[in-house]
């Protein structure tokens, strides 16, 4: 299917489950852009390296969906050029962070290997997982673009993948945040001070339904990584085929 082609098919249960999520936090937040209340990034705004690390499973976005929403944020820099905006070559969606990122990553990552193994156990029989990138949503601390999806396979890798790590003992750290539900990628995030939040909402707000395009996932990364995926700081440990 072209990923500009209008689609007559009812939305998905798990689409309307998503687009609620993704409102959700527009409506929470859009006020704040507004109003200039954002969650600075404290690293970020420090200059100095981020010293965290983790272990994730992504997905990389095909080149047209890249494209377009490295525009979108050309378009975000020419307003705000003090935030953190991540290069085409960092836009990613986690599939999971096996653990997320800390400054106690040694004990974690002498496990490597068994983290491999759990890995390629749940993502053997895996489908590819088809996701649309089409407009945005915003938490106080970053701008992301939306995933959706029309199927479970997402969900079912990713549950497919806690499983596996339970059973070989490496729970800890899966979900330490909040539990991974959704297909966004995470594109801007703040290090400094809005200069105007008013024209920066604006921006936003036109951005509301942009579509980027869509990516068929057939191919999943393993990767030590910082905070930010920050291309400099990762290392591929493993590579998977859906």
């Amino acid at each position: 299917m072209s990923e500009n082609a209008p689609t007559d098919a009812p939305v998905s249960a798990i689409r309307e489950r998503l687009r609620e999520r993704y409102d959700r936090l527009w409506s929470a937040n859009i006020g704040k852009i507004r109003d200039g209340a954002i969650q600075q990034d404290a690293v970020l705004a420090s200059g100095l390296p981020d010293k965290r690390r983790g272990l994730t499973a992504i997905a990389r976005p095909f080149p047209q969906v890249r494209r377009r929403v490295a525009e979108f944020l050309d378009d975000l820099r020419r307003l705000e050029p003090d935030q953190h905006y991540y290069a085409a070559s960092e836009f990613h969606v986690t599939i999971l962070s096996l653990f997320t990122a800390t400054t106690d990553y040694e004990r974690f990552l002498a496990r490597t290997g068994q983290y491999v193994a759990a890995v390629d156990s749940a993502v053997c029989h895996a489908a590819p997982i088809e996701i649309e990138f089409a407009g945005v949503t915003i938490s106080p601390g970053a701008v992301m673009i939306q995933g959706f999806c029309d199927d479970d396979a997402l969900n079912e890798v990713r549950d497919a993948l806690r499983l596996q790590l339970q059973a070989n003992g490496l729970a800890e750290g899966v979900d330490a945040r909040y539990r991974l539900e959704t297909a966004h990628m995470t594109v801007v995030r703040f290090r400094d001070r809005l200069l105007n939040g008013e024209r920066f909402a604006t921006a936003l707000e036109r951005a509301r339904e942009r579509r980027f395009g869509t990516t068929r996932i057939r191919k999943v990364s393993l990767v030590k990584n910082d905070w930010y995926m920050t291309e400099q700081a990762l290392e591929t440990v493993a590579r998977y085929r859906l």
